[in-house]
């Protein structure tokens, strides 16, 4: 976590002369203070913004200064205070301290202070913590999901590579906008073990403190046995009501690309309406891996924890309006870890190169963040001669960890969708400086 913030001017012969820190308790020694000093100070390029990464008792301290100015008015130093643990998140939190020095530095003296203890509370703002189980039998597909969804992997990959069963209960913690989400992905026979003995619903930690539990059954699984699936449904149900939690139970019918085209809405249809007709309205989704479905993967989720991220449903609204009326477009936005969090699709956009989408731009990351960090680009843009145009511009919006914005389009030309992105990226910039106005 972080400890706190501070500046500081450098005097040749008083040494640190603290300006302001937050919070007001925090201790600065002066060791600390020469230290972050000279490792500046050593340093001969005076000519740009120079941020140094120092490891100090046990925590990192990134220091900024702006080496150009030095001449003309000293060392202008400000820090930040983590803890080691948290180095992980170095990179978001070097995004924070650019963009707050860059708001910082152009206050005058006087203003300064004042604006550094109003805007200091973006480095502390607390995450909401949700936890999420998802439950189903061996086999369903549940691993691969958290993998698509939490961790950015290629959904074609796992189709040919399927992954080694999952043994016991797999716990993952996640950044996601406003909200640290605990996944948690359970194997095939913990499942059973918990539903089928009922000396095992005391031993159930798995459903503790669960916010909400995905049960997820494929299509083949259903026609084999509907009736131990909805077995399941009701076991989950009565262990969540003998323990009086507000649990929200949501099912998924995975695998539909396994349904004929021509079938799959009928038969669809067919397992909502019994599953209806036992009692249980609850939240049901149909998804999968497939290339051309996988769009209705991305948009469960996006539904479901909407329910918790007010900046998810902020975001989403901006996306929703820009593409109201547009035909054939595609636009998503990814975070720190390139997962995507948001994604919104004109009705008529070809599904199918959904995924063929996303993996060029994994493809195309690695690259474009060391030319975004380095200043050197604006956007990334590519062209077909069938007019498939895409856009990419590197957001870097700390406060929610957004990092990309990527606009796809089989109509629109690219001067139109530069110009979409960047509407687009002022609204955001909007939702981040100025939430108020979009709610």
């Amino acid at each position: 976590m972080v400890l706190g913030l501070a500046l500081f001017n450098w005097d040749n012969k008083a040494g640190s002369i603290l300006e302001v820190k937050y919070p007001e308790e925090l201790e600065i020694s002066p060791n600390l203070t020469n230290k972050i000093y000279m490792a500046h100070a050593l340093r001969e390029d005076y000519t740009s913004q120079e941020l140094v990464e120092i490891d100090f008792n046990n925590q990192i301290i990134l220091s900024l200064c702006d080496k150009s100015k030095v001449a003309d008015i000293g060392y202008e130093i400000l820090f930040i205070i983590f803890e080691e643990r948290e180095k992980v998140k170095t990179y978001r939190l070097k995004s924070q301290l650019i963009n707050f020095s860059k708001n910082l530095f152009q206050k005058s003296e006087v203003e300064r202070k004042q604006h550094f203890l109003d805007s200091v509370g973006i480095f502390f703002e607390k995450e909401t913590a949700k936890k999420i189980l998802i439950t189903g039998r061996a086999a369903s597909g549940k691993t691969s999901i958290k993998k698509i969804i939490f961790e950015g992997t290629d959904p074609k990959e796992l189709l040919y590579h399927p992954l080694e069963p999952t043994r016991g209960i797999s716990p993952s913690v996640y950044s996601w906008l406003d909200i640290k989400l605990g996944v948690f992905d359970s194997s095939g026979q913990e499942l059973s073990d918990i539903l089928e003995d009922p000396d095992e619903r005391d031993h159930i930690l798995a459903f503790a403190n669960t916010d909400i539990i995905i049960y997820l059954f494929d299509y083949p699984k259903w026609v084999s046995n509907s009736q131990l699936i909805l077995e399941d449904i009701k076991r989950i149900l009565e262990i969540i009501n003998d323990k009086t939690c507000p649990i929200k139970l949501i099912l998924f019918i995975h695998k539909i690309d396994l349904i004929g085209k021509d079938i799959r809405e009928k038969k669809l249809k067919e397992i909502i309406d019994l599953i209806r007709s036992k009692k249980f309205e609850l939240p049901i989704y149909h998804t999968s891996i497939f290339p051309n479905l996988i769009y209705t993967l991305y948009n469960a989720f996006y539904d479901i924890l909407s329910g918790f991220s007010k900046e998810h449903t902020l975001i989403k609204k901006v996306l929703d309006s820009f593409l109201i009326d547009l035909p054939k477009t595609l636009v998503f936005v990814t975070n720190q870890k390139d997962s995507i969090i948001v994604q919104t699709m004109s009705k008529d956009f070809n599904t199918t190169i959904i995924n063929h989408t996303h993996k060029l731009i994994t493809q195309l990351n690695n690259t474009f963040d060391d030319m975004a960090l380095n200043d050197r680009i604006k956007h990334l843009i590519l062209s077909s001669a069938q007019n498939f145009n895409l856009i990419m511009i590197h957001l870097n919006y700390q406060k929610f960890g957004l990092k990309n914005l990527i606009c796809i389009s089989e109509t629109l030309s690219s001067n139109k969708l530069i110009a979409l992105n960047g509407q687009i990226k002022q609204k955001l910039k909007d939702v981040y400086y100025f939430p108020k106005r979009l709610t």
